[in-house]
């Protein structure tokens, strides 16, 4: 399996670093969520004052109120405080998923699982051999798993594009531009789409 993560790491940070991320991404996901900072305050049982404080980026917000926060915006806590780096791709290679094997004889294995709420599209893709298929971003939080039934292709984010052979599995963020390539010839890709549910 490999993983493919965003620039932006961030590692040995002062407070006020911190704090001034957390505050950048709780206003963010609440404009992306379309809440007020009134909205939020409520939703999460804090006053609109704290609110404020930390949106912008003042003080130093106890794991108790990134917890409340968290839980109203449906992020980890360790998207707000940046504890792990956010991956951008994760790439299973055909056969290496995590294999489940039952009595019968049938083999499951295991290619994509998130813990997220959200709605989700299936669509076949099929590219014409050299085709290059560029696409914007999509809006905060939507996500795409391709998978490569049959030719040879790349895939994902501009910065992270990934060559894929025939069963490979691919996740990447798709609020970013992205692309879809062809090799030599036709390619088929079966796409997942999930997009985030934005209201409770």
């Amino acid at each position: 399996m490999h993983y493919g993560f965003r620039v932006d790491h961030f590692s040995d940070r002062d407070p006020e670093e911190l704090a001034s991320r957390v505050g950048r991404l709780v206003r963010r996901q609440r404009a992306t969520q379309g809440l007020s900072s009134a909205e939020l305050a409520e939703r999460s049982g804090l006053s609109r004052t704290i609110v404020a404080k930390i949106e912008r980026g003042d003080g130093n917000p106890s794991l108790g109120t990134l917890w409340r926060l968290s839980r109203t915006l449906r992020v980890p806590i360790g998207e707000l405080i940046g504890e792990e780096p956010e991956p951008l791709t994760r790439l299973i290679r055909s056969g290496e998923g995590e294999r489940v094997d039952d009595p019968t004889g049938m083999i499951a294995e295991l290619i994509h699982a998130g813990g997220r709420e959200r709605r989700s599209e299936m669509f076949w893709i099929d590219l014409p051999a050299g085709t290059v298929a560029e696409r914007g971003p999509h809006y905060p939080g939507v996500e795409e798993v391709l998978v490569l039934v049959e030719g040879q292709a790349s895939a994902g984010p501009d910065a992270e594009v990934v060559a894929l052979s025939p069963g490979d599995t691919l996740w990447f963020a798709a609020d970013v531009p992205h692309r879809y390539v062809a090799g030599p010839r036709a390619c088929r890709l079966l796409c997942w789409m999930l997009y985030p549910v934005t209201s409770p």
